[in-house]
């Protein structure tokens, strides 16, 4: 692995949802000489949007569906990599995508997100919907 490597970030952010982009975005920020790596299997990216923290423990927010390109203009030291991860070599620091491309990593972080919960596993009238990705 360590000879095809097309590329070694400081930190690789695996997940476009909520949790990535946030990680990407505190990352991006508190380490702007320091190469970041988001890993995302679609165009698209989650980002909250109108937060607001109405009490000591409650917040509020939207969640809204933006291009990628919308971080990488934020944060000049990000590189987004529109593919999934196929699988993780812990020993060499690497993550291998599905299109079949290797990146090294000194950090990671994976935030692939959770599936629905259903009440039953076998009927085929129950869908489990959990966000827009599952939706489609």
């Amino acid at each position: 692995m360590e000879g095809k490597k097309e590329k070694t970030f400081k930190f690789v952010i695996v997940g476009g949802g909520i949790a990535g982009v946030t990680c990407v975005e505190q990352l991006s920020s508190q380490f702007p000489s320091e190469d970041v790596a988001l890993f995302t299997a679609g165009p698209l990216i989650k980002a909250v949007t109108n937060y607001k923290q109405v009490s000591r423990t409650m917040e509020e927010f939207d969640v809204e569906e933006k291009p990628s390109s919308v971080l990488e203009e934020k944060f000049p030291n990000l590189t987004v990599i529109h593919s999934a991860v196929k699988s993780l070599h812990t020993h060499s620091h690497c993550v291998e995508t599905a299109d079949g491309r290797v990146f090294g990593y000194k950090k990671l972080c994976i935030c692939s997100g959770a599936r629905p919960k259903l009440l039953t596993q076998e009927n085929p009238n129950v869908l489990g919907i959990r966000d827009t990705d599952s939706a489609q």
